[in-house]
């Protein structure tokens, strides 16, 4: 029995890993870098559950007598009790916590970066990005504002990007941050980050909420300093991406 609990824990947790791998969601956890580690490591939670489904059936066939069966046990059902609860909380919490990326909730213990790139997501490049500006995300506009140093030089530029809305003490009443993590390895290392955007209808968004935000930049300051604001002319409510996460260069 317990050997069956232990093969029935692997392959559930097997099941769940390619779960999450088919629909997308392990990308709210991970860098979609390391999307095949978790593969490798489905197949072989799977695989070493069968073997102890299959080794289980092997001992009942040839010995009914329960203290070998206890003793084929010991041998082959190495996985502890202890360590079969480890196994299983992953699959229960999973089942249990509808997956979701981080948010605006998770922004309030951690370092916000907005109109520059903090040392945590800075990546190595040191050219400005040379995709066109209505294609640029807001890592890109924040790599583009740090290089180019000066506000005024983004006058007038076209921009759209999609985030979530978050607010603070610091906004105004026309004002939010449309926001992205930026993630290198997991989410425990997920660094927050955003565009301040100018909204007359503010008030109007949710926070946490996903938008697409069109608008043009224009000179100004935010928190004492000065950096672009996105000066909205419109803003819609959209779907969260298949990757929300953003990654550094």
């Amino acid at each position: 029995m317990k050997s069956s609990f232990k093969a029935l824990a692997l392959i559930a947790l097997g099941l769940f890993l390619y779960s999450r791998i088919y629909n997308g969601t392990l990308l709210y956890y991970i860098s979609e870098r390391f999307a095949w580690l978790t593969l490798f490591a489905a197949i072989g939670f799977i695989i070493v559950g069968a073997s102890y489904r299959y080794r289980t059936a092997q001992t009942h066939q040839h010995d009914h007598e329960d203290h070998q069966h206890d003793h084929a046990d010991h041998q082959h059902g190495n996985l502890t009790w202890g360590a079969l609860l480890l196994v299983a909380l992953p699959v229960v919490l999973g089942l249990l916590i509808p997956p979701k990326p981080l948010g605006a909730a998770a922004m309030s213990n951690r370092e916000i970066s907005v109109g520059s790139v903090n040392s945590a997501t800075a990546p190595k490049t040191s050219q400005i990005i040379s995709r066109p500006s209505t294609e640029k995300n807001v890592l890109d506009w924040l790599i583009d504002f740090r290089l180019a140093q000066d506000p005024a030089a983004f006058a007038d530029q076209e921009a759209k990007v999609i985030g979530f809305v978050y607010r603070d003490e610091r906004f105004g009443t026309e004002q939010f941050m449309v926001s992205r993590f930026v993630l290198s390895c997991c989410a425990a290392d997920a660094a927050p980050l955003g565009l301040v955007v100018k909204w007359p209808e503010t008030n109007n968004l949710s926070s946490d909420q996903w938008v697409e935000v069109s608008g043009r930049l224009q000179p100004g300051e935010f928190d004492g300093e000065p950096m672009p604001i996105l000066i909205a002319e419109t803003v819609t409510s959209t779907d969260v991406p298949d990757q929300p996460y953003l990654y550094p260069y």
